[in-house]
């Protein structure tokens, strides 16, 4: 059945973020019965967000990340709207101060996604469209799991991993916080990748990959990214 986290009342639903990523979870939502009570961003013209479902109206804009922290975090649930490959710290960023605030996330799961009843996901990971999840998976916090990518059986998913759109991750793979897997990657059964890394789109990883490192191609070279050491 699809989920989302169980909540003791009914809170507001506030994006951080309204951009493309944003906009998908809106849909979702949409298809869950949720809807957003607001969202926040630079500037309210910087908003992908449809208008309300039920109003007509424009969702309001409350404005930059810091104008919630004037609120209760018991009369607010957010939704991590960064979404962007190149934004995985931000993203990590925005639900660590946050959390420490005292806000909690909503862990989103799609109609159309599958979770196994033996997986565990925890709080505030986004399981999109098409996505599977198989048998005793596990994915921390703050993850994604965007549309049509397989994270199959006995998986071990970190922190803030990016796993994009077509991505499969074959059975016993361990991939460590912040990284990003690029859509169309192929990452073969039993191998471990290190965290903060990035896998390029249609990479076919074949090997272990170490922390901080990019891989590129078929099968993937890695090397180290740029500004690590």
């Amino acid at each position: 059945m699809p989920w989302v986290t169980t909540l003791a009342s009914s809170p507001s639903i506030v994006m951080v973020g309204a951009g493309g990523h944003a906009r998908v979870l809106q849909d979702v939502l949409s298809g869950l019965g949720f809807e957003l009570a607001g969202f926040t961003a630079p500037h309210p013209d910087d908003s992908q967000l449809a208008d309300s479902l039920t109003t007509g109206a424009p969702i309001p804009w409350i404005g930059d990340d810091e104008a919630l922290r004037s609120r209760d975090p018991r009369d607010i649930v957010l939704v991590n709207g960064v979404g962007s490959a190149r934004a995985a710290a931000l993203r990590d960023s925005v639900y660590s101060d946050f959390v420490t605030a005292g806000f909690s996330f909503l862990t989103v799961e799609s109609l159309e996604a599958h979770v196994s009843p033996s997986a565990t996901v925890l709080a505030g990971t986004q399981v999109l469209r098409g996505a599977v999840v198989n048998t005793d998976a596990f994915i921390d916090e703050n993850c994604i799991i965007n549309s049509g990518a397989i994270v199959e059986h006995h998986n071990r998913i970190g922190r803030s991993v990016h796993v994009a759109v077509g991505a499969t991750l074959s059975g016993n793979v361990t991939v460590g916080a912040g990284t990003h897997i690029g859509a169309n990657a192929t990452v073969i059964q039993g191998i471990t990748i290190g965290a903060n890394c990035t896998i390029a789109a249609g990479a076919v990883v074949i090997s272990d990959v170490p922390d901080n490192s990019t891989a590129v191609g078929v099968p993937a070279q890695f090397r180290p990214s740029k500004g690590s050491r």
